[in-house]
């Protein structure tokens, strides 16, 4: 009786196992999902649906996590599958309507709300209206352009602001290595950070937060004297999203030295267990704190406080009321004079979060103005900012982007009617003629009065890794080491634009000390990218490349290899125009044909176009290439940087004759490139065209 017992026993365990184990990765991927770890709770929940497809309420589940993580099309796959009869919860409805909307498809994302109004007839109908206002709004003219900022990495950057208007922003990177003593406080890399971009040493380095801390600061916000700054500190993850990773957040309050550094910082004494602080803005000079919390008595989820510090104290925090604050997430205050700016998931909007704006009046907030599109998209826009010049800057995880989310700077579109400013946004150009003058201003006199220029090697020494370009769109023609302004010397480095003081990937295919080396034999490696001449003291390294992934490069380092190049191998350095040159590029060979940027079959065109003289247009000059517009110019003709000096200068190329060169420098100079000149390229040799 006994054995028969055990036996039934043993067949019940064996039915009802996989039905635990299948429960168990369900409740795991739940934890994980509340804890943040989006993509284990994604692999959990994959398995778990594996095994029980019709579990609907998982599937949903699963599509809001792939929402959350940017994976719009594949979350939409699955908010599609669920039927319509099966049991779910309606804020699926809304989840899947949202996400409709993002993707620009407003009608279907309506037919999603009219199924949440089933339950839920007042949300849905503020839902509809504020797609009517989307499609509405698309529908307009942007009265904004927008473009990134410089810094932006692959990883999510976010939350830009100003230390003395240096840019500041949050970041998970982790191309910029800490020191040794950095590493002992900070058990890893993989986190987020702030970091500061000081623009007199060009150099980005860390924000040390609360106890020196550098992982898990950040945003962090700075008053306008740069005495004080707000920080958030906790734990977010790379995954970032502004409602749901801001769980275990705080914010300090800190002050700060004349190098930007944090002396002292205390916890905001209002600082809430189980609730938290995403975003502040600590306004007039630090007597003032803007800042969004889902603490409990709110209208909604994140709404907007401010508390004001009076004699040492913080006031208790009063919230902005229901005129800002919405049964939505109002996040990212930022103060400017009486204007309030931050972002908003539920007010009238193209998509996600939007950007919006409003004033007091009478001592009252105005209802907030959405930014309109072009500040704002169907995606979502948040943190919006405005340095000293009055520039205005946002971060988005809009289509387009390097990474997950990235710093963008909007400039507004200009009047037609008014063409002097189409291109204020470019730095001037500076004409040789005119940069003469500068540097007589930044070189040093030796005994036989005769400028003498900063070496190369002086460079080399001061060079830090991980430099970032200016954000300063002004500094333009000043530190030039050149003692000629001639184009005499420049050399071509690239086409379209590099970015120099980047680490990249380069293929080291040969090194020669031969004065007249012969470039033709690596001719055959084109196919696989640029071949460029690198000057080490006398020493001459023949190069491919250049790769900005390392898998990339190594991808193509078995190609050369088994071409031939058997002691081929990777070179990872930081990128230097100032000793790299273009030797071999097959747009030179393919600039008539198909692949070229211009279509002609008349031998004598061709024959004009391969000969010594090569007309070209000079379009400007440059200490900081990071500023020149690709996009202004490129249907003119094929981009080229060349360099001379520490000063780049960017260059109009594939011209049949100068008819056709003298053509596109009459456009650019009325795209704003006034300075812009005709040029020869002399076999390598850029050369003015001689008044006769």
């Amino acid at each position: 009786m006994f054995r028969k017992t055990q036996f039934i026993f043993g067949i019940i365990l064996l039915l009802i196992s996989p039905e635990i184990f299948s429960q168990k990765t369900l409740k795991k991927a739940e934890l994980q999902a509340e804890a943040g770890e989006y993509q284990k709770a994604i692999n959990s929940y994959q398995s778990y649906i594996g095994e029980n497809p019709d579990d609907y309420f998982a599937v949903a589940k699963l599509a809001d996590i792939l929402a959350l993580t940017g994976e719009l099309d594949k979350a939409e796959t699955l908010y599609s599958n669920i039927p319509l009869s099966a049991a779910i919860d309606v804020v699926t409805y809304k989840n899947h309507g949202d996400l409709l909307k993002k993707m620009m498809r407003y009608e279907e994302a309506k037919s999603k709300y009219a199924l949440l109004a089933r339950t839920n007839p007042e949300q849905a109908n503020l839902l509809t209206e504020s797609v009517d206002f989307a499609i509405g709004a698309m529908g307009k003219a942007q009265t904004h352009e927008i473009m990134l900022v410089p810094s932006n990495s692959s990883s999510s950057d976010f939350g830009l602001s100003f230390y003395k208007n240096m840019p500041v922003f949050s970041s998970f990177r982790e191309d910029i290595l800490m020191t040794e003593s950095e590493k002992e406080f900070n058990e890893t890399n993989f986190a987020l950070k702030t970091f500061l971009y000081n623009t007199q040493s060009n150099r980005l380095g860390y924000i040390h937060g609360v106890n020196g801390k550098i992982s898990g600061t950040g945003p962090v916000s700075f008053t306008k004297n740069g005495l004080k700054c707000a920080i958030i500190e906790g734990k977010v993850r790379d995954n970032y999203n502004l409602v749901r990773s801001f769980e275990n957040s705080s914010l300090h309050i800190a002050d700060v030295n004349d190098k930007g550094e944090i002396v002292a910082s205390k916890p905001y004494i209002f600082n809430e267990v189980g609730s938290c602080i995403n975003a502040a803005c600590l306004a007039f000079d630090g007597s003032a704190i803007y800042f969004s919390s889902n603490r409990k008595g709110g209208f909604g989820g994140f709404d907007i406080y401010v508390s004001y510090l009076n004699n040492g104290m913080w006031s208790i925090p009063k919230n902005l009321g229901p005129t800002i604050n919405s049964k939505g997430n109002e996040v990212t205050p930022f103060l400017d004079d009486k204007n309030l700016y931050f972002a908003s998931d539920f007010h009238p909007g193209l998509g996600g979060f939007d950007v919006f704006k409003c004033e007091v009046i009478d001592g009252q907030w105005s209802n907030p103005e959405n930014m309109g599109n072009g500040i704002n998209s169907p995606s979502d826009d948040y943190f919006p900012t405005i340095n000293k010049n009055g520039e205005f800057y946002l971060t988005s995880n809009r289509i387009g982007g390097k990474g997950m989310n990235d710093l963008y700077k909007t400039f507004k579109k200009p009047i037609i009617e008014q063409k002097q400013e189409e291109f204020a946004v470019i730095p001037d150009a500076v004409s040789l003629d005119e940069l003469a003058s500068q540097v007589q201003k930044h070189t040093v006199k030796s005994d036989n009065n005769l400028s003498k220029a900063v070496s190369l090697k002086e460079h080399s020494e001061n060079q830090v890794a991980f430099k970032l370009p200016d954000f300063d769109t002004k500094k333009v023609g000043t530190n030039s080491a050149s003692t000629s302004l001639s184009l005499e010397g420049a050399h071509r480095i690239a086409l379209e634009q590099v970015i120099p003081n980047t680490e990249v990937f380069f293929i080291q295919l040969a090194s020669m000390s031969s004065v007249r080396p012969n470039f033709t034999k690596f001719k055959s490696l084109l196919k696989y990218g640029n071949i460029y001449k690198m000057m080490n003291n006398k020493t001459i390294k023949v190069r491919l490349g250049y790769f900005s992934e390392r898998k990339e490069a190594e991808d193509i380092l078995a190609k050369v290899r088994a071409s031939g190049y058997k002691d081929a191998f990777i070179a990872f350095e930081v990128l230097n125009t100032a000793v790299m040159e273009l030797i071999l590029t097959g747009t030179d060979e393919q600039s008539f044909t198909d692949k070229g940027n211009f279509h002609t079959k008349n031998p004598d065109v061709i024959k004009e176009y391969k000969s010594a003289n090569k007309y070209k247009v000079r379009l400007a000059s440059y200490e900081d290439p990071i500023w020149f517009d690709v996009n202004k110019v490129k249907d003119l003709g094929r981009i080229e940087q060349w360099t001379k000096g520490g000063w780049t200068i960017f260059i109009l190329a594939g011209y049949s004759d100068l008819e056709e060169a003298k053509k596109a420098q009459i456009q650019a100079s009325n795209r704003g490139f006034k300075t812009s000149e005709v040029v020869i390229d002399n076999g390598g040799i850029l050369e003015r065209l001689r008044n006769n």
